[in-house]
């Protein structure tokens, strides 16, 4: 994940400096003061739960502990419980606070979060990780094992906050993908898509999804200068990955079925069409699939469908536009899905938006490797995002 630096309130470094002693920085940095916690001082702080946790979120600060310990940091666990005038129910300065707690610290880095985000910061002089709900704790104590405790010597400063999420800018060429959802065929598809391109000339990669009609074979409604990097069917919808040729060239396709039960009927199963293009710009790959998932589908299959799709794509990554797909409720693809193997939403991501959020079209991009420049929703119910590579 990308780390981005930040600078605290000039009263709470001030504090923190004067209760850790820390040195002064090199003289090139003076005007961004610093504050780093050393594995000798992160031994004196304690790690503080929810008095009120239940047992996953109070293993999620028992994790903390062990992941400490073993690495040579050995620190006491408690609650967040407390009274004014008793010294073992008092409030320190020196706590590394997990999930939520009545900590005044902790509320001000979870009201800087979105409902989806989490994370870990020092905030004053307490080292906060959190997230909205025990989903986001877990993956914020997660990422802080792995990536501070487990790094070699333990430390953490200001300059190690982490909020998933945070990374919003972009770098190179940008990507537009245009995704649509539609009961439209013939000369009215061609004419939406037509109007789409309009609004939007630099769209690279189409992402269409129509009626199927087993006696019109579609080519009417590919622009001029598209070609299709994969065209399925399941006997109701046509799902079709359209590229430009002149950006894109063809490696591969295909279509999997989500669901194999028997007596079901090829909608009913659900599907994933894929194609991969290579840029002729600078000769990468990446995935592009659509993904519309079975109406009956439990949170159980939808995460091993996103977790088996992403686990072939390698190293490329991969655009995932959700057809038909809300970014919550029940028995749909969720933000939570993708989530947990670092995708966010494109309109979570981007610095600049028009309109307002497509309901019926979600697009999902691998965190780390890119982000959305601009989101824009048609009145025919279309949705362009501007993708950029992220900014390392």
């Amino acid at each position: 994940m990308t780390f981005r630096k930040w600078t605290a309130l000039a009263l709470a470094m001030l504090a923190a400096l004067s209760l850790l002693a820390c040195s002064a920085p090199d003289a090139e940095e003076a005007e961004t003061p610093s504050v780093t916690l050393t594995a000798d001082m992160l031994k004196k702080y304690t790690i503080v739960r929810s008095d009120l946790a239940d047992y996953p979120l109070t293993r999620c600060a028992m994790d903390v502990r062990e992941a400490a310990e073993a690495a040579g940091c050995k620190m006491t666990l408690t609650t967040d419980f407390w009274r004014e005038g008793i010294s073992s129910f008092q409030i320190l300065d020196t706590e590394v606070l997990v999930g939520e707690t009545n900590r005044p610290e902790t509320a001000e880095f979870l009201d800087s979060l979105a409902p989806w985000q989490w994370g870990y910061a020092l905030v004053g002089t307490k080292i906060v990780i959190a997230g909205h709900d025990l989903e986001g704790t877990r993956a914020a104590v997660d990422a802080f094992i792995e990536r501070i405790i487990g790094r070699e010597p333990f430390r953490f400063s200001d300059t190690d906050r982490f909020v998933y999420g945070d990374v919003l800018e972009g770098t190179g060429p940008v990507t537009g993908i245009l995704a649509l959802d539609t009961e439209e065929t013939g000369d009215a598809l061609a004419g939406t898509v037509k109007n789409a391109l309009e609004k939007h000339p630099d769209t690279a990669i189409i992402v269409l999804r129509s009626p199927y009609r087993e006696d019109d074979d579609g080519a009417a409604e590919i622009p001029e200068g598209y070609a299709a990097g994969a065209d399925e069917n399941d006997g109701e919808h046509r799902t079709r990955i359209l590229f430009r040729t002149e950006s894109y060239t063809f490696s591969s396709g295909d279509a999997l079925s989500l669901l194999n039960y028997p007596n079901l009927t090829p909608a009913e199963r659900g599907s994933l069409v894929y194609t991969v293009l290579r840029s002729r710009e600078t000769g990468d790959k990446a995935v592009y699939a659509s993904a519309v998932l079975p109406p009956d589908a439990s949170a159980g299959t939808r995460l091993r469908v996103v977790e088996g799709f992403l686990g072939h794509t390698g190293s490329m990554p991969a655009v995932i536009v959700g057809m038909g797909l809300g970014l919550d409720g029940k028995n749909v693809t969720t933000e939570a899905d993708f989530m947990r193997f670092g995708y966010a939403a494109a309109i979570r991501l981007a610095t600049e938006k028009d309109g307002e959020e497509n309901p019926s079209v979600s697009l999902f991009l691998p965190y780390e490797d890119l982000t959305a420049d601009a989101v824009s929703n048609g009145e025919d119910g279309s949705l362009w995002i501007g993708v950029q590579r992220t900014k390392r």
